[in-house]
């Protein structure tokens, strides 16, 4: 059977060089946004030298991001590694180690994302990687109103990487790749661990869905554990209330706002009121949203909107599905 090398060339074309291209575009906006949000006086800075002189001051680090010890520490070598590069007037486009870091940061990030999603899906992963620049776009975006310091933190985009990877191997039924993807994802920000409900939703047997919802809990919970202790943080419960008014009560009444429902650039409410119609990976990732959202609820601060980054791949799978068919079977 002959190869029509024309067909072929254009398949690689389209599967391939165009996502590519596009993926390389973005992620350079990306990257110049990013050092615009890089100030010396908020938490973004705090969070990016947290390990710059030594574990004595991490000690002294805000107890909620202490154990997100995986992040914070890639974090410091991004700025030790923007320093250099500074210092030898190799990046023009940023002025600091900061604003280079943060730049790299975002983009590296963004670029593994998408070159994973090119891998997958092919042609089709253009829908996603847009889907994901609208959802990046609209937490870190301007919103002077809201009187929120704008803030760019190193677990966020880390967070995003994990909970894509996870669509795509939970969608091929590839389960036990999610026993490595999980408790290392909790070493980045603990709300993966989350995904752990999975097993109890996931296309198996009863006895090996209780086995491997366990067996993944110990394993997260385990490194978790590991991280509090190192870090000399209270262990596993490590998020912190508010102070003058607690997170609760400024989330009830921050829904009086119009922009809340259009968290991810609008895809999270599309999720939840999108039929599921019988596909069973839209319901599972659903039940398995339903936590995630409860913690932010309690624990975050909603108009925060990068907390929600982790949401827009399972929103995008299930518009995916539901606009164009199911990608498992073209």
């Amino acid at each position: 059977m002959k190869i029509n090398k024309r067909y072929l060339s254009e398949s690689v074309l389209i599967d391939y060089v165009v996502p590519v291209i596009i993926v390389a575009a973005i992620a350079i906006i990306l990257f110049v946004k990013a050092t615009t949000m890089a100030f010396p006086k908020n938490d973004t800075r705090e969070t990016f030298y947290s390990l710059a002189n030594g574990f004595e001051d991490y000690y002294k680090f805000k107890t909620a991001w202490r154990p997100r010890l995986f992040s914070t520490g890639l974090a410091a070598w991004t700025v030790s590694i923007s320093t250099r590069l500074i210092e030898d007037n190799l990046i023009f486009s940023a002025e600091t180690p900061l604003e280079l870091a943060v730049g790299l940061w975002t983009a590296f990030w963004f670029i593994i994302i998408a070159l994973s999603l090119v891998w997958f899906f092919k042609r089709r992963s253009l829908f996603y990687i847009f889907g994901i620049f609208a959802g990046i776009s609209f937490g870190y975006m301007d919103i002077a109103r809201m009187k929120l310091a704008l803030r760019l933190y190193p677990w966020d985009m880390p967070a995003l990487f994990f909970f894509t990877i996870f669509v795509l191997f939970f969608i091929q039924k590839r389960y036990l790749w999610l026993l490595v993807i999980i408790p290392l994802g909790v070493g980045f920000k603990e709300s993966i661990m989350i995904l752990c409900f999975a097993f109890l939703v996931a296309e198996l047997p009863w006895k090996k869905r209780l086995y491997l919802f366990f067996l993944a809990g110990l394993l997260s919970l385990g490194l978790k554990v590991i991280l509090d202790i190192f870090v000399h943080v209270p262990l596993v419960f490590t998020m912190e209330t508010g102070s003058e008014q607690t997170f609760r009560e400024y989330n009830l009444a921050s829904f009086g706002k119009i922009t809340p429902f259009f968290i991810n650039a609008g895809t999270l409410v599309s999720f939840f009121i999108l039929p599921s119609l019988g596909n069973k990976n839209i319901v599972a990732l659903k039940l398995i949203a339903i936590p995630f959202i409860a913690g932010n609820l309690l624990f975050g601060i909603i108009t925060e909107y990068r907390i929600w980054f982790e949401i827009i791949p399972f929103a995008l799978y299930a518009l995916d599905v539901r606009v164009y068919g199911d990608p498992l079977i073209e």
